[in-house]
């Protein structure tokens, strides 16, 4: 989640609140656009972090030990 998506989730859902008082239904929709459109950035950006992380999980895993070194 970056600071980008929360700003613009905070923008667009601003804009759909004055689209819907005023009644200006262009600006509503574009509002819920901008809205949905960070929110589903922001999911894919948290997919992406998870999926790294399980890859480098996997990669650890997957590496092979190295032997104790007796003293």
């Amino acid at each position: 989640m970056t600071m980008k998506d929360k700003v613009q989730q905070v923008v667009g859902g601003a804009r759909e609140k004055v689209g819907s008082v005023t009644g200006n239904r262009r600006l509503q929709a574009s509002g819920r656009m901008q809205r949905r459109r960070a929110q589903v950035t922001e999911v894919a950006h948290d997919l992406r972090t998870k999926a790294r992380g399980l890859v480098r999980d996997t990669q650890a895993r997957r590496r092979p030990r190295r032997p104790v070194d007796p003293l």
